[in-house]
Parts: C-alpha cells; sequence; structure tokens
C-alpha cells in the first residue's frame, strides 16, 4: 500500500485564520500510540480545535490501521473507533495528488478535493476494459492517430504514456462498455494531459460516439488532471469517447485511467475512485463502517450529532447514524435525501414515533457542515452556519442509543462521499454554540 504517513512532535499545536492556537496534545499523543498509520495531522488540527471541547467522540481522517479508523476523542477506552469492512483493491488520491492503490479493510484517506477526509464508498463498476492500455483493439481510433511514450503516469510512475491526436472533426477514441448501460445515468472520467506546448487544449469527453453521444469540453493544460462527465438517463451507443477538438500538433494529448460507471435509471451518474481494469470489468466493493461509539459516548434522549462531508453525486438516498445495536427501531440520523441538495435530520424511537426536519445546500458534493440537535420537543437542524429547520415533536428512546455508522442506522443507505469530519455531543449546544460548529 502506497501511504504518507507524517509524524510531528508538535502535533498539540494549530493554526487557524485567528493565528495559532494550542490543541489538547493528550489527545493527539494518545492517538499517534494507538494508530499504525498516521496522516493528514495538520489538516486535523484546525478541525479539533473547533469541535474537541464538549464533544464525546471525534473523528478526523488521520489515524487508521487495518480493519480500523481511530477517533481523535476519547483518549481512553472505551474509544468508540469504527470498524471497515471492504474487500479487495481500492484507489485513492494521497496528499501527493497521485493515485494510490490501497489493499483489504484499509480506511482511505483522499486528497481529491484537496483536504485530507474519509472516503466512504458504495460499490461500483468501471465498464470500461483496458482502462490504461489504449492500444487494445477494444479502443477504436475513429479518426485519430494514437501513439505511444515512456513518461510519469498519474500514479507517479515510469510507464507507457498513450497519445491522440485529432484528424478528422468527427472521430475519437472510443471504449466500448462492458454492458450495456441504457436508460441508466453515466459518469465518465479519465486522466488527461497537453502533451506539449503552451496553453491548453480543449478536449471532449463523454458517451455514445463522437458523432451521436453526449459530453462537454473540457480545457487541460500541461499537468495531469482527472476530468470528467456526468448525464441522467443514458442513450446512444455504449461507448466511452474522448478527442481533442483542435487537429494541430500541439493540440495532442495524453491519457490515463479511463472508467464509465453507470448508476440507477432516471438519476445522475457519478465519479468516484478510479478502478483499474484490463480484459474485463472490475467492481469495487462497498466500504461498510460499522460498529462505533459506545452507550457511555451517545447521549441518552438528548444531544447533538455532527459532520463536515461531501457526496459523489445529488442522486439516491445516504446517511450517517447513531443507533441503538444497530437496528431503526431507535436512530438519530443525518440523510443526504433522494431529493437532490437536500438535507434530512431525522428521530426514530420507540419503532412508532418518527420525527423529519429538512434543510438544503447549494451542492451536495461540496463540504457541507452539518450539526442535528436531538432533545423530546427541542429538535434543530443547523447546516453551514444557519439553523435550517425545528421540531417541537415529543419522543422517548426506549433502547439505549451505542452505534456510530456510515449508514442510517440499520446497515442500509451507506455513506457515499468524502467525510471530513465527526463529532457526537452527549448533551444540546446552545444557538451560538451550534452556529459556530457550523460556520
Amino acid at each position: 500500500m502506497a501511504q504518507e504517513i507524517y509524524h510531528r512532535s508538535d502535533w498539540g499545536y494549530a493554526s487557524n485564520e485567528w493565528g495559532s492556537v494550542y490543541v489538547n496534545a493528550e489527545l493527539s499523543n494518545e492517538l499517534y500510540k494507538r494508530a499504525a498509520n498516521y496522516e493528514n495531522s495538520w489538516g486535523s488540527d484546525k478541525l479539533l480545535d473547533a469541535i474537541n471541547k464538549k464533544a464525546s467522540i471525534v473523528l478526523l481522517p488521520t489515524a487508521y490501521e487495518k480493519d480500523t479508523i481511530h477517533n481523535v476523542k476519547p483518549s481512553s477506552a472505551p474509544f468508540g473507533d469504527m470498524t471497515l469492512i471492504q474487500n479487495g483493491t481500492t484507489t485513492r488520491v494521497n496528499e501527493s495528488g497521485l493515485v494510490a492503490s490501497n489493499t483489504t479493510d484499509i480506511p482511505r484517506i483522499d486528497y481529491s478535493k484537496g483536504e485530507g477526509a474519509i472516503l466512504s464508498e458504495v460499490s461500483s463498476t468501471n465498464q470500461i476494459r483496458y482502462s490504461e492500455d489504449f492500444s487494445n483493439v477494444l479502443w477504436q481510433k475513429v479518426g485519430v492517430t494514437l501513439t505511444s511514450s515512456t513518461g510519469i503516469n498519474p500514479r507517479g510512475e515510469s510507464a507507457t504514456i498513450y497519445a491522440i491526436q485529432g484528424a478528422a472533426a468527427q472521430g475519437g477514441l472510443e471504449g466500448a462498455m462492458a454492458s450495456t448501460a441504457s436508460g441508466n445515468g453515466v459518469g465518465v472520467s479519465i486522466w488527461a494531459r497537453k502533451k506539449s506546448g503552451v496553453g491548453t487544449t480543449n478536449v471532449e469527453i463523454g458517451y455514445g460516439d463522437s458523432s451521436s453521444g453526449a459530453g462537454h469540453t473540457v480545457s487541460v493544460g500541461a499537468d495531469w488532471q482527472r476530468i470528467t462527465y456526468k448525464s441522467t438517463g443514458y442513450t446512444g451507443a455504449n461507448r466511452f469517447y474522448i478527442d481533442a477538438e483542435g487537429i494541430a500538433a500541439d493540440d495532442t494529448i495524453e491519457i490515463w485511467g479511463a472508467q464509465m460507471e453507470k448508476t440507477g435509471g432516471g438519476v445522475v451518474g457519478k465519479v468516484s475512485s478510479y478502478i483499474p481494469t484490463t480484459s474485463a470489468s472490475v467492481t469495487r466493493a462497498r466500504d461498510n463502517y460499522l460498529n462505533g461509539g459506545d452507550t457511555s459516548l451517545i447521549g441518552a434522549q438528548e444531544g447533538v450529532f455532527y459532520m463536515e462531508a461531501a457526496t459523489l453525486s445529488n442522486a439516491g438516498s445516504k446517511a450517517i447514524a447513531l443507533s441503538a445495536a444497530n437496528s431503526a427501531a431507535n436512530r438519530v440520523v443525518i440523510f443526504y435525501s433522494s431529493t437532490s441538495n437536500t438535507i434530512q435530520g431525522r428521530v426514530q424511537a420507540s419503532t412508532t414515533t418518527t420525527i423529519a426536519i429538512n434543510g438544503t445546500v447549494t451542492d451536495n458534493t461540496d463540504f457541507n457542515k452539518i450539526a442535528f440537535k436531538y432533545k423530546s420537543g427541542d429538535l434543530a437542524l443547523w447546516i453551514n452556519g444557519t439553523e435550517a429547520a425545528t421540531s417541537t415533536t415529543a419522543f422517548t428512546f426506549n433502547a439505549a442509543l451505542s452505534e456510530l455508522a456510515f449508514d442510517q442506522g440499520n446497515g442500509t443507505l451507506h455513506m457515499d462521499g468524502l467525510v471530513k469530519s465527526v463529532a457526537v455531543f452527549k448533551e444540546v449546544l446552545s444557538d451560538a454554540e451550534l452556529a459556530a460548529l457550523t460556520s
């Protein structure tokens, strides 16, 4: 597993926009001792200072080992760490911006959005075969010339790099999907860069084919960048395509790591972490984070549940939850609703009482700070510094909340995105504290 692990003797110090502050060195030192792998400490410092004062659980993307992601807080047993079940090899973008392989049951701290976050994904399949070998006959060259040379790929490795140069008004490099996507949303992605010359080159990426498909144009420069296209309701030829819009020599583009994923009918496609393929499509298993928390760390009848996260797409429901023994009968849930850009806080108590309050965000795929205050007769959903919704409905849990998991509290609707922080408070916070926490 390729990892960049950083150790800092002064991890207790952090910097934020108001200047230098001191965070609890005992917490960081204990975390360092417990964890096999330790990274992203500087990014976590700033978050820890904002969260840790009253929280009973603080989870940040810093410390992990096989099967486990470690909470920063508490610093003594019960630690309340979450277990990870994830079978097979996965990838992530590391702190250097490179694609790195990740082995079974190792949590992924991913930097694809520029900041370290826990990557938790549902299962997905790369329908494109020979995702890095564009010389294979399954890749059709329609009006383009394919060449190869040795260079540095997006993994940071010296390898064969393929390039295409357009030679016709309609054409491109086209790769057939392993199975039809008709009626499904699709997400298309590939790494691309301008091979030579100054400035940028316009690249068309999409699905179908270059004459009858759908796509859009992206400007690429000399550095590798992952370019994407997402669509709802796929129609047309079952193909991935890419082409530079110009035909001059300095419009030649280098490409690596093609991927095409399909989702359910009528929903927008998504682009997830890279799944390498050769002669067949490959499916990446789901990340299943569960069994975190403890009854001593979660408020029995009141508290605040907080997270800062971003989803991979605006389609479909996904959640994180506090629950009683992995059951929907008693739970506190923050949902990304199936309604686009809608956040829902939900309490289900004693099986029969369900209270749901909704707020909206500009974009679920951006990082948003969300806090859900739960207390009988006093519920509130705070989003990015603003109180979005409230409820005065009464409830009583008839079983102790005992588990933190990246799902809706019963092992379904798993989180599909990037989680920068999670915190649990055993008592309700004031409006001023909730505003500060989510700002």
